[in-house]
């Protein structure tokens, strides 16, 4: 059974240090190494900006075992937030992990008042782009300065819409 849990901002010091173990795991990832250019300053200040009111954090779980990561925040654009850093350990890969991820930050995201999310992603990674469209995202042009040429960029409407 796969649970996800938030990242509070104090008290738990342990999902702080796995979230940044996880962030530190992303962050060598092939498609992502030398392109999140701040990966070592927004480590260290996990869970920040990702904790209430404007964002959230959450990890994973089952049982013990830690599956994977994402995080969610708030855009300067009115109701929208942005998904970010989601990520899949490979030994849980396959499993719909990064399926669950996706929708608890979908509802960390109208709990934060937001009506539309949005994400990029890798153009070699075709499984989470196949997910994305599955949940009902469209292809958007590029919305911010941190996106990388030819990187695919999604929206999604969450207003009173059921995904599954």
């Amino acid at each position: 059974m796969i649970d996800v849990v938030l990242v509070p901002e104090h008290g738990q010091p342990r999902l702080i240090e796995t979230a940044r173990t996880l962030f530190a795991e992303y962050a060598a990832l092939p498609h992502v190494e030398g392109r999140w250019v701040t990966a070592d300053v927004d480590i260290a200040a996990l869970p920040r900006p990702y904790v209430a009111p404007l964002g959230a954090l959450l990890i994973a779980i089952d049982g013990d075992d830690v599956l994977g990561c994402g995080a969610v925040r708030t855009l300067a654009l009115p109701h929208v937030a942005e998904l970010k850093r989601i990520y899949v350990r490979p030994h849980a890969r396959g499993a719909g992990v990064g399926k669950t991820i996706t929708l608890a930050l979908i509802e960390h995201a109208r709990t934060l008042g937001c009506t539309r999310v949005r994400l990029d992603t890798a153009p070699e990674l075709y499984a989470a782009q196949a997910l994305y469209r599955q949940l009902g995202f469209r292809p958007i042009p590029p919305y911010n300065a941190e996106q990388q040429p030819g990187d695919p960029c999604f929206e999604l409407n969450i207003r009173r819409r059921t995904i599954h």
